[in-house]
C-alpha cells in the first residue's frame, strides 16, 4: 500500500509542474501582448492622434443592422484589431460601458460594440439612445476583449 501511495503523489506532483508551466506560457504570452499587468493593454492607455482616425477602413451606416452584426462578430473574435472605423448608430449605456449599437429592422434585437472616448469623463459622453457618428480605431482592451477607442472630437451626436 505505501508504495502505491509514492507513485499517487509522484504523479500528483508531475501534474502540477505540468500546469504550472502552461500556466506560466499562457501569461507569458498575454504578457508579450501587453496584458497581464492591470488589465489594460498599451493599445488602450496609449494616446490615439488625430491622424491616426484620418483613414477609415470599416464604415457601417445607420440602419444597417447586417452589416454592425458581421462588424461586431470580427471586433470580438480579433479580426478587426487595429483597423479605424466609421459608425453611424445609436448610443447604449445599460450600465457602465458605452456601446454603439444598430437595431434590426422590427426593433425586437440590437447588436453593437463597446466604445471608449479618450479623455473624456462620464458627463462628455453621449447620453442613451442619442444617435452618433464615432470615428475611432478597434483595440484590444484587456486580453480577448476588442473595444473602439476614439477621441471627443470624433464623436458626433446628430
Amino acid at each position: 500500500m505505501a508504495k502505491s501511495n509514492k507513485n499517487l503523489f509522484i504523479g500528483i506532483g508531475v501534474a502540477v509542474v505540468v500546469v504550472a508551466i502552461v500556466l506560466g506560457v499562457i501569461v507569458g504570452i498575454n504578457a508579450g501582448k501587453g496584458g497581464g499587468g492591470g488589465g489594460e493593454t498599451s493599445q488602450t492607455t496609449g494616446s490615439l492622434s488625430e491622424s491616426e482616425l484620418s483613414n477609415v477602413e470599416v464604415y457601417v451606416p445607420y440602419g444597417d443592422y447586417d452589416l454592425m452584426q458581421t462588424f461586431s462578430k470580427d471586433v470580438q473574435n480579433g479580426y478587426a484589431t487595429g483597423k479605424v472605423v466609421r459608425i453611424d448608430g445609436i448610443v447604449s449605456h445599460p450600465m457602465s460601458n458605452y456601446s454603439i449599437v444598430q437595431k434590426s429592422s422590427d426593433g425586437s434585437s440590437k447588436i453593437g460594440t463597446q466604445f471608449i472616448i479618450e479623455g473624456a469623463d462620464e458627463n462628455s459622453y453621449p447620453k442613451d439612445g442619442d444617435r452618433v457618428e464615432i470615428v475611432g480605431k478597434v483595440v484590444e482592451s484587456s486580453p480577448l476583449v476588442f473595444i473602439i477607442k476614439t477621441l471627443p472630437k470624433f464623436v458626433t451626436v446628430k
